[in-house]
C-alpha cells in the first residue's frame, strides 16, 4: 500500500476549518476559475510534507489562513500534519504539529501546538511512506553519499502549471540547483534496482572490507617488525658506544642481525644506578670559598696591624733621636753654678741681660722630663718589636693557610666538574637505554606470531563475494531493464494521445532526465519536440508510467501525482467559459478529452493504490469526469472561504 492524500484542512485566524477531502483511489478533479486557489494545492501539500519554505503565493490564502493541515494515510494508518502559515512577507515557520492515528475529525485550532521539528517531520514521513535505510554512493569522490527521503520522492509526484509544459525540465523542481543530480542519484532506489537487501549487503561489505584492512595492516606491521632498518641498529649501537654501555670494538653486520640485537638487548639491561653515589662537591666548593675569603680577611688584618706597628716603631725612633738631641743640648745646664739664676742675669758671669732667658730651673725641669720620656721609650721599644714579630708570624701562617685553602678549592672544583660530567653521562646513558628498549619493543613480537594468511584469504573471499552481490554493473543492468519496461508503458500510454512521435518507441533517459522518441531519423529528446501539447502529453504519460511501475513494484513513492493545468495547451485560462469545452474546436476538445481520458484509464490500470489529482479549468460532461470532481470553484466558491479574508470583509462593510 502507498501513501495517499486524504484531505487538506485549512484553519482561519478565528479557528474555522475548511476541509477539502480527496478520494484515496482514482481520479480527483478540482475544476474552477482562475485565482480560486487551485495552484496553491501543490504548495500547501509540499509545505506540509516537509518543505523548508512556504511557496504559497502572497494574497488571500497567506492573509486569511493561520494553519495549513494535511491528512495522509497508508493502509489503516493516518497521519495529520499541520504547519503554521508563516504569514505575509515571511518564508517559513517552525511551528509544526503532528498527530498519528484515526480520529473522527481534524484537531481544533486550539490543539495545534508545536510538537515536532522540521527534520524530525521529514524522518517521520520518510518512514511513513516506507523508505528504508538507503544510501547512494557516488562513484566519484566529489560528492557526498545521499540518502533518499520523502523529499526526493515528491519530485516525482508534483507537476505545477509552469512545469507540466516545460520541454527542458521533466520533474518537479528540476530547474533548481543540485535537484537534477539528487533525482538521478535516488532514482535507482525508487525504481527498485537497489532494494533494501542491497543496503544490508553494502553494510556487510563495508564491515568485511574493514576487517580485511585490519588484517592486512596487521600483516604489514609484522613484516615491518621483521624488516627493520639496519641503519637504525647501527645508530643505536654507536650511541651505546658513546655512553660506554656497548663495547667499542663491536660492529653490526647485515648477515648477523641476531648478534646485533643481542648486544642491544644486553645494553638495554645496563644497570644505571650503582652503589656509588655521585658526590655533591657543590657544598665543599662553597665551604672552601668561604674559608678562603675568611683567610684573606685575616691576612689583610694582620698586614694592616704590622704596618701600623712599624709606623709606630718608626715614629718612636724618631722621637727618641730628637729627644736625645734635645737632652744633649740641655745637658750643658750642669755647668751652671747657681741653680736658681734669674732669667735677666747671665748664669756664667752674673751680668745683666738685655734679653731675658729661661731660668735655669726651668731648663732643668725640661731636661728631667725628656730623660723620663726617653727612659719610657727605651723600655717600650723591645715590646713593640716583639709585637711586630708576632704579627709577622701570624701573617706567614695565614698565607700558608690561604695557599692550602686555594689548593683545596681548586681540587674541589675539579672534582665537582667530574661529578657533573658523570651525572650528565648517566642521564645520556638512561636516554640511550630507553631508545634501545623502545626499538627492541617495536621489533620484538608481544604475542606469539600467528599465521594470518588463512584469515586474510577468508576475509578477501568474503569481500569478493559481497562485491559481486552489490555489483554496480548489476544495478545498472536492472535500472536499464526497469526503464525499458517503463518506456514500453510510456509508448502504450502515448497511443491514447495524438502526440508527435507517439507512434515511435519512447524511452525515459535517466541521465538527461527527459523523454526521448527513437525515430528512424534518430533520437529526438523532448526539448526538440514542438508544441505545448507534446510537452504536456509527454510529461503526463511519463509520470503515469513511472507511477505504474512504482505501484507495480510496491516502491516507497507516495501513491499520488498532481497535475496543475494539464489542459493549458488547448484550453487556456482566458478561454475558460465555466469549464465547458464548447468554445474549443474539435481537435482541441478531442485532445483535452483524450488527455483526461488517459489519466482516468491510467488510474484504472494502475489500481486502487493510486490517486491522481487534477487542478484545471476544464469541466468535461462525461460521467466518469463528473464523478471524479471533488469540488468546483466557480461562482463564489474558492479554496479559502471569502468570509475568512479580513480585508474583503472590511471592504464589504465600507
Amino acid at each position: 500500500m502507498s501513501m495517499r492524500i486524504g484531505a487538506i484542512i485549512l484553519y482561519s485566524h478565528s479557528g474555522d476549518r475548511r476541509v477539502l477531502p480527496f478520494n484515496k483511489n482514482g481520479l480527483n478533479v478540482i475544476t474552477g476559475d482562475s485565482k480560486t486557489g487551485k495552484s496553491a494545492i501543490i504548495d500547501i501539500i509540499d509545505y506540509c510534507l516537509g518543505r523548508s519554505y512556504c511557496n504559497v503565493a502572497e494574497g488571500v490564502i497567506r492573509r486569511s489562513v493561520s494553519w495549513f493541515g494535511l491528512e495522509i494515510s497508508k493502509e489503516n494508518d493516518t497521519v495529520f500534519v499541520a504547519r503554521k502559515n508563516p504569514g505575509p512577507g515571511t518564508d517559513t515557520s517552525a511551528e509544526i504539529y503532528v498527530r498519528r492515528g484515526a480520529f473522527d475529525a481534524p484537531p481544533s485550532i486550539e490543539e495545534l501546538q508545536k510538537n515536532i521539528i522540521e527534520s524530525e517531520l521529514i524522518t517521520l514521513l520518510t518512514r511513513f511512506v516506507g523508505i528504508a535505510e538507503n544510501e547512494h554512493r557516488p562513484l566519484s569522490g566529489t560528492r557526498l553519499p545521499l540518502q533518499a527521503t520523502i523529499r526526493h520522492a515528491l519530485f516525482l509526484c508534483f507537476q505545477k502549471q509552469d512545469e507540466i509544459d516545460n520541454r527542458d525540465r521533466l520533474f518537479h523542481r528540476q530547474g533548481e540547483q543540485f535537484i537534477p543530480q539528487a533525482i538521478k542519484d535516488t532514482f535507482p532506489y525508487f525504481l527498485g534496482a537497489v532494494d533494501e537487501e542491497h543496503f544490508l549487503r553494502q553494510h556487510e561489505l563495508d564491515m568485511a572490507r574493514e576487517a580485511l584492512r585490519a588484517l592486512e595492516q596487521r600483516i604489514a606491521q609484522l613484516k615491518d617488525q621483521r624488516n627493520f632498518d639496519l641503519n637504525r641498529i647501527r645508530r643505536l649501537i654507536n650511541d651505546g658506544k658513546r655512553v660506554g654501555i656497548i663495547r667499542q670494538e663491536f660492529e653490526p653486520v647485515a648477515s648477523d642481525l641476531d648478534a646485533a640485537l643481542g648486544v642491544l638487548e644486553a645494553a638495554s639491561r645496563t644497570e644505571l644506578l650503582t652503589d656509588r653515589s655521585i658526590p655533591d662537591f657543590g657544598d665543599t666548593v662553597e665551604r672552601l670559598r668561604n674559608e678562603q675569603s675568611t683567610l684573606r680577611q685575616l691576612l689583610t688584618q694582620a698586614s694592616d696591624d704590622i704596618r701600623a706597628a712599624r709606623i709606630l716603631m718608626s715614629e718612636q725612633s724618631a722621637y727618641t733621636r730628637e729627644s736625645g738631641e734635645q737632652r744633649a743640648r740641655l745637658s750643658s745646664i750642669g755647668l751652671f753654678k747657681a741653680p736658681d739664676v734669674p732669667g735677666d742675669q747671665c748664669p756664667v758671669c752674673a751680668s745683666a741681660l738685655s734679653v731675658p732667658t729661661p731660668e735655669a730651673r726651668q731648663i732643668r725641669a725640661a731636661l728631667e722630663q725628656i730623660d723620663a720620656q726617653l727612659d719610657a721609650v727605651e723600655v717600650e721599644q723591645p715590646h713593640l718589636q716583639k709585637y711586630i714579630e708576632e704579627l709577622e708570624k701570624k701573617r706567614q701562617s695565614l698565607e700558608a693557610d690561604l695557599v692550602e685553602a686555594q689548593a683545596a678549592l681548586s681540587k674541589a672544583i675539579a672534582e665537582d666538574e667530574r661529578a657533573k660530567n658523570m651525572q650528565d653521562m648517566l642521564i645520556e646513558r638512561a636516554r640511550i637505554v630507553g631508545r634501545i628498549s623502545s626499538f627492541l619493543d617495536s621489533v620484538r613480537p608481544s604475542d606469539p606470531e600467528v599465521d594470518l594468511t588463512p584469515q586474510i584469504d577468508a576475509a578477501r573471499n568474503r569481500v569478493v563475494a559481497l562485491e559481486a552481490a552489490v555489483n554496480a554493473d548489476d544495478i545498472a543492468q536492472r535500472v536499464d531493464t526497469y526503464l525499458n519496461l517503463i518506456s514500453k508503458q510510456m509508448s502504450e500510454y502515448a497511443q491514447n494521445l495524438d502526440l508527435e512521435h507517439s507512434g515511435s518507441a519512447l524511452r525515459f533517459d535517466i541521465k538527461k532526465l527527459t523523454v526521448v522518441a527513437d525515430t528512424e531519423d534518430g533520437p529526438i529528446p523532448l526539448n526538440r519536440m514542438g508544441s505545448g501539447e507534446n510537452w504536456v502529453g509527454y510529461h503526463v504519460l511519463t509520470h503515469l508510467a513511472l507511477h505504474w511501475w512504482f505501484r507495480r513494484r510496491n516502491r516507497p513513492v507516495p501513491g499520488f501525482v498532481i497535475f496543475d493545468q494539464p489542459s493549458q495547451a488547448h484550453y487556456p485560462a482566458e478561454r475558460d467559459q465555466d469549464g465547458r469545452l464548447d468554445p474549443l474546436d474539435d481537435k482541441d476538445r478531442h485532445a483535452v478529452r483524450a488527455l483526461f481520458g488517459l489519466m482516468n484509464a491510467a488510474c484504472a490500470h494502475i489500481g486502487n493504490d493510486f490517486q491522481i489529482i487534477i487542478l484545471d479549468h476544464a469541466h468535461l460532461d462525461d460521467d466518469w469526469f463528473e464523478s471524479a470532481i471533488v469540488e468546483e470553484w466557480r461562482r463564489g466558491r474558492f479554496l479559502v472561504p471569502p468570509q475568512w479574508d479580513t480585508r474583503h470583509a472590511a471592504e464589504g462593510e465600507s
